[in-house]
């Protein structure tokens, strides 16, 4: 072998090993982002997520509701000084209940309801989650709970019940609608001008898209 052949072959082992490199080096990169993005996925769907826009109160005692189906418990609200109170250990005690909210109008709030349906429930994750207790396309009311997902009992779209992620079904895009809330003592509150003010997305995204 001359001394150009020798150059030639020398070049194309170090190239080869180059690119070696150079894929092993693409290869890790890919593979720290891909399990970053799988333990973010994880944490959000599974662990304690938070939402800015709603309340963040945790439970301590997380529940486990693998096989199981809870159903609504119907309980009353009380209003004072402008404030929707719920009891906080009614939520603790039945893991899903449902209220409804009323002013002094004769308003109609979505379809021929002239109340406001509630829901409260405990997600999978501890997180107390306030919302209205409407599936609007369907106008369901009725909720269960079933292993992780928040189900309509009228056309059994599925959310996922830490954060409302549409699943499956005809309705995933509007899941009940988180309300903000606080904790004040023993109860949950909600303002009582957020209900009265309250519009459906649903019939507003269609008027939008026309």
């Amino acid at each position: 072998m001359n001394n150009n052949e020798l150059r030639r072959a020398q070049f194309t082992q170090e190239y080869i090993e180059a690119q070696k490199r150079k894929r092993n080096k693409v290869l890790g990169i890919t593979l720290t982002i891909t399990l970053l993005f799988v333990g973010i996925l994880i944490w959000k769907t599974s662990g304690r997520y938070e939402d800015p826009n709603s309340g963040n109160y945790f439970f301590d005692n997380i529940p486990d509701y693998s096989g199981q189906e809870i159903g609504m418990t119907k309980i009353d609200l009380t209003v004072e000084d402008g404030m929707v109170k719920i009891p906080l250990s009614l939520v603790g005690e039945n893991k899903l209940i449902y209220s409804e909210y009323k002013d002094n109008t004769e308003r109609i709030y979505y379809g021929n309801l002239k109340v406001l349906p509630i829901i409260a429930y405990i997600s999978s994750a501890g997180r107390l989650i306030v919302a209205t207790g409407i599936c609007e396309p369907c106008y369901g009311t009725e909720f269960t709970l079933e292993n992780k997902e928040l189900v309509c009992q009228i056309c059994f779209t599925r959310w996922r019940n830490t954060d409302l992620f549409g699943l499956s079904g005809g309705c995933i895009k509007y899941p009940p609608e988180e309300l903000n809330y606080t904790i004040e003592g023993e109860y949950i509150v909600v303002p009582q001008e957020v209900l009265s003010q309250w519009k459906p997305r649903f019939f507003q995204d269609e008027m939008s898209t026309t």
